[in-house]
């Protein structure tokens, strides 16, 4: 009962923000910012704990050394020690540019590359295949074409796009307003009792 009435609170906190700024949304959001710091130290001292402190304690003594490592990250704030926080900089931001690369060239390129190069035995395959082709050619920039061909292919290819980003707008739009009509839901059926 009483979270449902602090849900409903914040709720209303929340929306309150779509009439004007106000006290009532500010006091919400700054318990909102509250809360939301203090699970992510809580989580945080949990991580700590259970891959590091216990471990340690159980006799896996080479777990000392990344927590040094991160222990070197806060010398950046000791006037003559600030130079020690490169080193474990360097380390994470060589080990996420590694896994970025990685991971963009595989999402990005390698895979968006596999999903176009299918078999021109169905009609949605060649439709696929005409779609990328076109907008690859809008974007064909290097030198004046007056190829009529090509112009077309690649006025379909920006009418591709608009219709693909117009998808992507509404399916943006229709997830926010399934989250408000969640909410709304919430507070006429389970808070009032009205639906």
């Amino acid at each position: 009962m009483l979270g449902t009435w602090l849900a409903a609170i914040g709720t209303l906190g929340l929306m309150s923000f779509a009439i004007k700024e106000n006290p009532f949304y500010r006091f919400v959001e700054h318990v909102y910012v509250g809360i939301g710091a203090a699970h992510s130290l809580v989580m945080g001292w949990e991580s700590l704990d259970t891959t590091a402190f216990t471990p340690i304690s159980d006799g896996q003594y080479w777990k000392i050394i990344p927590i040094v490592i991160g222990i070197l990250l806060f010398t950046r704030f000791i006037k003559g020690q600030m130079w020690l926080s490169r080193y474990p900089l360097s380390i994470l931001v060589g080990l996420g540019v590694g896994l970025t690369i990685r991971g963009t060239i595989s999402a990005q390129i390698i895979d968006q590359v596999q999903a176009t190069l299918v078999s021109l035995s169905t009609i949605n395959n060649i439709i696929i295949v005409f779609g990328v082709l076109s907008v690859l050619m809008f974007f064909y920039f290097t030198r004046r074409n007056d190829n009529k061909v090509f112009n077309v292919s690649s006025k379909i290819g920006r009418y591709i796009m608009m219709i693909a980003f117009g998808a992507l707008f509404g399916n943006a739009v229709m997830g926010r307003m399934s989250l408000m009509i969640g909410r709304v839901q919430f507070l006429l059926g389970e808070w009032l009792g009205i639906l």
